[in-house]
């Protein structure tokens, strides 16, 4: 099975709205240090699934010496707390869907990706739009 199951989205237009998904399953790869093979397929997979075409390795690897750039001098988990506000909301249920399938494709979750579970807080969305109850 491959991670297209469990994704809930299409092409994304908006290629900032995109690459912020994007950076956010990159940094579960990243968690632990290592990127298995299932992983760099499933990343590989999302990318061409929120690009709503097929991209080339060089595509692939552009992107991730973007996000490792972006990621110099922080922890992964800062950096989802610095990007994840900038999320679309109506991409927020999807990421997190995203970031959960990809912390276990290896079968090996780390306690680092184990805290980057803790995403669905920085995705949920602001108090100030919780719906008010009677």
């Amino acid at each position: 099975m491959t991670i297209n199951a469990f994704l809930p989205i299409g092409a994304i237009g908006d290629q900032d709205r995109a690459d912020t998904l994007l950076e956010l399953a990159f940094l579960v790869t990243a968690a632990d240090g290592r990127l298995a093979a299932e992983e760099a397929a499933a990343f590989r997979e999302l990318m061409e699934r929120v690009r709503g075409r097929t991209v080339s390795d060089d595509e692939v690897g552009v992107l991730y010496a973007r996000f490792t750039k972006e990621l110099d001098g922080a922890t992964c988990i800062d950096r989802v707390k610095a990007i994840a506000p900038k999320l679309a909301p109506d991409l927020r249920e999807s990421a997190f869907r995203v970031v959960l399938a990809l912390a276990l494709i290896d079968r090996d979750a780390s306690p680092q990706e184990d805290a980057l579970i803790d995403v669905r807080v920085a995705l949920s969305p602001p108090p100030s739009s919780a719906v008010p109850t009677a």
